[in-house]
């Protein structure tokens, strides 16, 4: 609970409601509380703030919890705030396979400085980019989100590459991670969904490559033989 509480005064500072005194403070607080409880094996974790906090300044509290429940729930989610590695791993083998499609170039740039996807993705993925994006593109994102599913969480990843590409292969390592971290304030929606746009993944069906990557991680695991 004392994290909860932490979380909640740092959750859309600009905004100033949800910090000590404002008025989504203690809706906040016991809408994360409430998950906390209704599923103790998750539990909180840094991150969800935002996302239940999205979910007030659309909804009444009772539907907000709901839908936070709900898409807590959801396998995406689950895997990446309960950290199932084997799960987490596909996630990423999957992000990687489409980066290599459509952004070779810069794919190649990552994998010769070591810039692995767990670096800047799971910080996306906790907050479904609320806190990386400003406030009325991530709505945007969050409602294609619910149309077209997880897979469009992980375009919009790539889409983020693509538009800062060419400002991407003049970095280093350090710089990498510090800029995939703290994106520029100004991006635009126009412009990161033009570059979403440009992104094919229609061509693998998302859930099929997660599948295969899945099989082989498990079969690796547990030493047994590979099959195409």
């Amino acid at each position: 609970m004392e994290l909860i509480k932490l979380d909640v005064s740092r959750t859309f500072p600009h905004l100033c409601i949800f910090q000590k005194g404002g008025p989504y403070h203690n809706m906040l607080h016991s809408i994360l509380g409430a998950y906390a409880c209704y599923r103790p094996d998750v539990g909180y974790v840094q991150g969800m703030s935002f996302i239940a906090a999205v979910f007030l300044l659309n909804l009444e509290p009772p539907n907000a919890f709901l839908c936070f429940s709900n898409l807590m729930n959801k396998p995406c989610q689950m895997a990446f705030f309960r950290l199932d590695q084997t799960i987490m791993q596909a996630y990423f083998a999957t992000f990687e396979e489409y980066f290599q499609d459509n952004l070779p170039q810069l794919f190649v740039h990552f994998e010769e400085l070591e810039v692995t996807p767990d670096l800047y993705i799971i910080d996306w993925m906790y907050t479904l980019y609320s806190k990386s994006l400003p406030l009325d593109v991530a709505c945007r994102v969050w409602d294609v989100f619910f149309r077209d599913g997880e897979e469009f969480l992980f375009r919009t990843a790539l889409g983020i590459l693509q538009l800062y590409r060419n400002i991407l292969l003049e970095m280093d390592f350090i710089h990498i991670a510090q800029f995939l971290t703290k994106l520029p304030e100004t991006i635009a929606s126009g412009s990161l969904f033009k570059s979403i746009a440009a992104i094919d993944i229609h061509q693998k069906k998302f859930g099929h490559v997660l599948a295969s990557h899945l099989t082989r991680i498990q079969q690796q695991q547990t030493g047994g033989t590979v099959t195409e």
